[in-house]
């Protein structure tokens, strides 16, 4: 049987995932959410090494590519908004009244972006 290491966990700066996320959010640090956001952004670099499953991380934070981070940042931001939305319904409208609902799959929005970065491209 063959064994597969887990995904390595690359050196974020988490700190700068979160700010970056609250600078989208428009949000100032010493808001009541800012540790909300902080925890999404925990997250949001655990889903990122989890989707990338890179047998090595990068040496460090600033190796990390910025389409990476950035895809961080996004999930981050996502996870912030799906507050927002009970039952996965967004208050947004469109032009025929309909509901906008959320897709179930968290990596959806980032998933093309991270595709290139991807290291294992296996199936388990």
């Amino acid at each position: 049987m063959i064994t597969v290491a887990p995904p390595a966990a690359n050196p974020w700066d988490v700190a700068d995932v979160a700010s970056r996320a609250l600078a989208v959010l428009r949000l100032d640090p010493a808001d009541a959410d800012a540790l909300r956001v902080g925890e999404g952004a925990v997250l949001a670099v655990e889903l990122v090494d989890e989707l990338l499953d890179l047998r090595t991380a990068y040496p460090s934070a600033a190796a990390i590519p910025r389409a990476v981070v950035g895809a961080a940042v996004n999930l981050t931001v996502e996870d912030y908004r799906r507050k927002d939305a009970p039952f996965g319904l967004t208050d947004s409208w469109s032009a025929d009244g309909a509901f906008l609902r959320l897709s179930a799959d968290v990596y959806k929005g980032v998933r093309s972006q991270l595709q290139p970065f991807k290291d294992r491209r296996g199936m388990a």
